[in-house]
């Protein structure tokens, strides 16, 4: 068998770090999780935790959501215009849509931890959170806007319109992040084929 390489062990070891924390943080609360939980749940000296993030466990959340948002903007840009534009209208609203519920739903922790921990927005890369939202309400404003160019919709207030479709869509994930029921659809994708066929129904031209 191959020894593993120091580099590969460092990397093994950073990633254990970051996925312990992660955990600890949506179990224990981001202020309510000491560095010597994270370290002795690796069964490692404090030490090991500063060696790789001199800045404690504010380097820490910095690490997880910058790299966790770098993945989300990644898989959002392959989603291309190209990919949903000879799509029926219906069916390019439940991709995008789908793709959105991937990129939250996938990594419930982090999301838990955002929710719970308000004042980890401080943080550069929390913001990052807010300016992919709104990015994603103007991509999909003018994904309308071409589709009421072909007689698709109706004209409306396109911007308006994509905050409440994803409004409609956020209540869905508030609930799986917090775990309060609020819609009463249990299943995920007869929720947004219903939703869309609702929303639909009043931007018909």
């Amino acid at each position: 068998m191959a020894q593993i390489s120091r580099k590969e062990q460092a990397t093994a070891t950073r990633d254990k770090l970051l996925e312990t924390a992660k955990n600890l943080f949506a179990e224990m609360g981001y202020h309510g999780t000491p560095v010597r939980a994270i370290t002795r749940q690796i069964q490692k000296g404090d030490g090991i935790l500063y060696h790789y993030f001199p800045g404690g466990k504010q380097e820490i959340m910095a690490v997880l959501l910058k790299e966790s948002f770098e993945h989300r903007v990644r898989e959002i840009k392959q989603l291309t215009n190209e990919t949903i534009e000879n799509l029926p209208l219906r069916d390019a609203l439940l991709v995008i849509l789908g793709k959105i519920r991937e990129l939250f739903l996938n990594d419930l922790d982090l999301m838990r931890i955002l929710f719970r921990e308000n004042d980890l927005f401080d943080l550069v890369e929390a913001k990052q959170l807010s300016v992919m939202m709104s990015e994603r309400v103007e991509s999909i404003a003018e994904f309308l806007r071409r589709r009421h160019v072909r007689g698709e919709i109706r004209a409306m207030n396109f911007t308006f319109a994509a905050r409440q479709l994803l409004s409609m869509w956020m209540q869905y994930t508030y609930s799986a992040i917090v775990g309060i029921k609020m819609v009463p659809e249990p299943d995920m994708t007869a929720y947004m084929e219903e939703m869309v066929d609702f929303t639909l129904s009043l931007w018909q031209p």
